[in-house]
């Protein structure tokens, strides 16, 4: 099966060791999955040599699009500028971190019939202990405040709906992103198809994840996100 035309994109941060494998990884398989397709690199703010990697690999494949934010705006900010970006009737997004196998997208292609949205979650998180600790009570926290309630909210294994996706107006710009993008969807009643995806340790590179501050932006995020959801459902009720 092959989807009409597909819009593969994946942020990075000072990810010079992974981004020509990431987007030669994503050349070997995406004609396989797609009639019509481009690769979307979102360089955010990198101090490294990641933006003049893109820039080449720009000139290299006639698919590829390297997009550069001028300074670090955050992991979420980096997937709503691939979203606003994509031309394609799909999108789907993953980490440019390469602790995902790309070509497993095959397995979530015949559910394009059915869903608008299929997300991914890792069998086994392969990141450490204390991230997957961290992630366990973000997981907590945010099924407390939206009952999301699906098994991995922050996996960057993502098919999507373009015009879907490109029309919710996301305002968060951290990590709470990719789940302010699933709260959203659940509210406008879309069925969410979620398969099992592996996770590999990363190779090169230093994550930013875990760090506290990107932790800390993320919680603030969620809660004014749920303080705007419920003062709308006052002012609707009144």
């Amino acid at each position: 099966m092959k989807l009409s035309s597909l819009t593969a994109f994946f942020p990075c941060y000072n990810e010079e060791a992974n981004v020509e494998l990431m987007v030669q990884q994503l050349e070997k398989v995406l004609p396989r999955f797609a009639r019509k397709y481009e690769i979307l690199v979102i360089n955010d703010g990198s101090t490294d040599r990641t933006g003049k990697i893109a820039d080449q690999l720009s000139k290299k494949f006639p698919a590829v699009r390297a997009i550069h934010h001028p300074t670090n705006l955050g992991y979420g900010a980096s997937l709503r500028t691939g979203f606003n970006h994509a031309k394609y009737d799909w999108t789907f997004f993953t980490d440019g971190d390469m602790q995902f196998d790309v070509s497993q997208l095959e397995e979530f292609l015949p559910y394009t019939a059915d869903f608008n949205v299929i997300i991914g979650y890792r069998k086994h998180r392969a990141d450490g202990g204390v991230r997957a600790f961290n992630a366990r009570l973000f997981k907590l926290y945010i099924d407390l405040l939206f009952r999301l309630h699906v098994k991995d909210i922050d996996c960057a294994f993502k098919l999507l709906n373009t015009q879907l996706i490109q029309s919710l107006h996301l305002q968060s710009t951290g990590a709470f992103t990719s789940a302010e993008m699933l709260y959203r969807l659940k509210k406008r009643g879309e069925k969410m198809k979620q398969l099992p995806v592996d996770h590999f340790p990363r190779k090169f590179g230093t994550p930013t994840g875990n760090n506290p501050k990107v932790v800390i932006k993320a919680g603030v995020e969620a809660f004014k996100v749920y303080f705007h959801a419920k003062l709308e459902q006052l002012q609707s009720a009144g």
